[in-house]
């Protein structure tokens, strides 16, 4: 099994050990592909970062480190803002479309940022920064899942508050007024 399809099915053990419907693992591994694309990309990325970064001055690699707080910070804020829950159902494909590319940008900006770091730091700090960037891409992928499998759900609790509505007005239940 390649590296990367064995690492996101260790980080997804926890979804497929829970009772879950034929079609939540169906869209887990839906998931899990565009996971695996991303993180292929990545890897792509991360070799052309390592070898633009590896020719720059060391004291241009600083503006680099600042430059990418920014993406990093909005992509990252960006990429957590976005719900799969206010998605339609029906519309499932474009939010995966969506998280694709934004994820994409998100964890390419993040590895650049963490490459450079590497450049300028000791090597002793290297196994603290592997773990950071560890535990962010792994909680990253796993919030993306759990928030995907929420898809439709305003819709859903839309439909159930306009029901409940209904039936509380029909019942002749109504609504406190404000004071």
């Amino acid at each position: 099994m390649e590296p990367i399809a064995w690492f996101l099915k260790l980080i997804h053990r926890g979804f497929f050990s829970s009772e879950l419907k034929e079609e939540e693992k169906a869209f887990i591994q839906d998931n899990i592909r565009k996971h695996r694309i991303v993180l292929w990309i990545n890897v792509v990325a991360a070799i052309f970062i390592y070898e633009s970064l590896r020719r720059t001055p060391l004291e241009s690699v600083g503006t680099v480190i600042a430059s990418l707080i920014a993406p990093v910070m909005v992509l990252g804020t960006a990429w957590f803002a976005i719900s799969f829950g206010g998605v339609p159902q029906r519309l499932i494909n474009i939010a995966m479309s969506v998280s694709f590319w934004m994820f994409t940008a998100f964890v390419t900006s993040l590895s650049a940022m963490f490459i450079a770091v590497a450049f300028v730091t000791s090597p002793y700090l290297w196994p603290v920064l592997v773990l950071i960037y560890l535990g962010a891409l792994i909680s990253c992928i796993q919030y993306d899942t759990a928030d995907g499998l929420k898809a439709g759900l305003d819709e859903a609790v839309l439909r159930h508050s306009r029901a409940a509505l209904s039936y509380y007005h029909r019942q002749g239940i109504k609504e406190e007024e404000e004071e």
